[in-house]
């Protein structure tokens, strides 16, 4: 991950799906992100707590846009 890069919570989720699909939105778009405890999720399967979704700051916009059409707020 670029340490020159700002990052932005633009959502959270606890749906293992959701989480998928943002994914390859993303990933297509070229857009750097990362989900801030998800790992937790999986070495805690019980634990349902939701992650965040953390953006480039300077694409927040964009990333909004692409998710609201997919049914992601």
């Amino acid at each position: 991950m670029n340490e020159d890069i700002e990052f932005v919570e633009i959502l959270q989720t606890t749906d293992p799906t959701e989480i998928e699909v943002i994914k390859s939105i993303l990933k297509n778009a070229d857009i750097k992100y990362y989900f801030k405890g998800q790992a937790l999720g999986r070495i805690f399967p019980t634990m349902n707590k939701p992650v965040r979704l953390m953006v480039e700051k300077e694409r927040f916009e964009e990333t909004k846009e692409l998710l609201e059409g997919h049914g992601a707020e």
